[in-house]
């Protein structure tokens, strides 16, 4: 006879590795990162952790893959460095997020930190943060114990490399124009240098201010106060070793030349052949409202924003002859969605950002209601109807159409927005679908940019019947697994669209076993036989 589990629920995990193109090269590689994930999270789960518990560790093992834009191996600043952008939302709503924040070997953690910090009272009646950016943030981090790494601790070979080849093309491009408009490019531009100024300067007069004084100044020697100009990160990394700080990775650092990119075989966004490496696609509830179908590599040989599939979200600059097709364009959020025995709900999300960003860029994975949500039961409702949204995509077109938090509201109610405004009852998948399809390729600030919409948004939906897994995207894939405490291993599938502006979809339902008593069973033999 079985027993009623704690809470009466099913515990479940779900995480997503980015929407954008990942290369069929790649693609086993991204589908068992995306199932390790999942069953480290499941493993806690079962141990009696947390939803916020399984999904900080979900995305802990994400940051830590080299093959994800998050944590170790992110894109790279245009400066060079790693900004990264982190959030955990609670079953009530709470959250704890982290913005361009450096040197953080895993910014979730971090996140979950603010979050329990949050909820703590301060003295003389101070209202905690629950939002932190920059080098605070790295402060918060260090004073709460988290692994703080030198400045190149995040940053792998591969995604060196890419920084490379991308300045190039920026440089190329940027020929490109001065040739073409050469009185434009007459005069070299001023670009005013940011100076370090101890806050006691600033009662002085602007004269006083020399170079003696900066050198005297304690700020002068803070590693965060030292401006090296990004011309090359050669230069830079040579600068900082010449006023004392984090050696080059081009030598043999600790953290330059990792072993994870020696000997995991990911070099530069792609496995050597090793004959059939694309992996079958896993799950039959699979649904692709465009008529999905595995995306032809001759036609969309380096995903180029002109597809319609991308966006400078997603893909590196440059032109579109100049990448492979071998090589993934993803450099985008991950994500995870968990639901414990106790049927309360968390979500989170973590990205490294916009490849050659602007330093102190924040994006869509620091930002609740724009890259994670969660709409908390109401106490008066039967169904104790939860709802977590994950994001990602173009992150500038995510946040202008409040994505995560329009999404949770379209599936909470399932409901789609008509063309005059009113509400209509429909199914969840067909509620993402408009979300995707109205509320954000056709939202103005979206369908005027000059840059293409792209997004990926994973959902759950947790009632008394059950949890539902539902997503859809309008890139070229999107890369999920699940995995519930019915489940032997995870469930992952690598849904691919058919191009064209489609939108693909997705999802599954976790159903747990419903308690039985054994005097039911003997009233059914007993029926039967008669």
């Amino acid at each position: 006879m079985n027993r009623p589990r704690r809470g009466g629920d099913i515990s479940a995990i779900f995480v997503h590795a980015g929407a954008g193109f990942h290369s069929h090269h790649n693609e086993r590689a991204h589908l068992e990162t995306c199932e390790n994930a999942a069953k480290v999270a499941m493993a806690m789960l079962k141990n009696g952790g947390t939803a916020v518990d399984a999904v900080e560790i979900a995305i802990m093992l994400l940051e830590d893959a080299e093959i994800t834009n998050a944590g170790y191996g992110s894109n790279l600043t245009i400066d060079g460095s790693v900004e990264c952008d982190a959030t955990i939302v609670d079953h009530k709503g709470r959250s704890g997020a982290v913005g361009a924040v450096a040197q953080v070997k895993n910014p979730i953690s971090l996140a979950r930190v603010v979050l329990e910090a949050s909820t703590k009272p301060l003295s003389l009646q101070r209202v905690p943060p629950n939002f932190l950016v920059g080098s605070g943030a790295v402060d918060f981090a260090y004073e709460h114990g988290l692994v703080v790494l030198p400045h190149d601790g995040l940053i792998s070979v591969a995604a060196k490399e890419r920084w490379n080849r991308w300045r190039h093309d920026l440089e190329d491009a940027a020929e490109r124009e001065r040739q073409q408009s050469p009185t434009r490019y007459s005069h070299k531009a001023y670009v005013r240098q940011p100076v370090p100024v101890h806050p006691a300067q600033l009662l002085a007069t602007p004269c006083s201010i020399g170079p003696s004084s900066l050198a005297s100044s304690p700020l002068a020697s803070h590693p965060t106060s030292n401006y090296v100009p990004a011309d090359n990160i050669r230069d830079r990394t040579s600068a900082q070793e010449a006023q004392g700080l984090t050696p080059p990775a081009d030598q043999n650092s600790e953290y330059s030349d990792s072993s994870r990119a020696k000997g995991g075989g990911y070099i530069d966004g792609a496995f050597p052949e090793t004959g059939n490496t694309s992996g079958a696609l896993k799950g039959s509830a699979l649904r692709d409202s465009s008529s999905a179908s595995n995306v032809n590599l001759s036609e969309h040989p380096a995903v180029p924003p002109e597809t319609g599939h991308s966006s400078m979200d997603i893909d590196p600059p440059g032109e579109p002859n100049q990448h492979h097709t071998d090589a993934d364009h993803i450099t985008d959020t991950v994500g995870a969605i968990a639901v414990d025995r106790y049927g309360n709900i968390a979500a989170g999300s973590s990205s490294g950002g916009i490849g050659m960003k602007h330093r102190g860029r924040v994006g869509p994975a620091a930002l609740v209601g724009i890259g994670t949500n969660i709409i908390p039961a109401d106490p008066n409702d039967p169904e104790k109807t939860f709802v977590a949204t994950v994001t990602s995509g173009t992150g500038e077109h995510i946040a202008t159409t409040m994505a995560a938090s329009t999404c949770a509201l379209r599936v909470y109610y399932s409901q789609r927005k008509c063309e005059d405004g009113a509400f209509e009852y429909v199914s969840e998948d067909e509620a993402i679908r408009e979300m995707i399809k109205s509320d954000f390729m056709d939202h103005p600030g979206v369908r005027g940019s000059l840059c293409q919409g792209a997004i990926g948004v994973m959902a759950v939906k947790k009632t008394v019947d059950g949890i539902f897994l539902f997503f859809g995207h309008n890139t070229d894939s999107f890369a999920l697994a699940s995995m519930s405490s019915e489940d032997k291993k995870p469930v992952s599938v690598m849904s691919r669209s058919s191009g064209n502006g489609g939108i693909a979809q997705g999802g599954r339902a976790c159903r747990h076993k419903r308690y039985v008593h054994k005097s039911c069973y003997d009233l059914i033999d007993y029926l039967q036989k008669q």
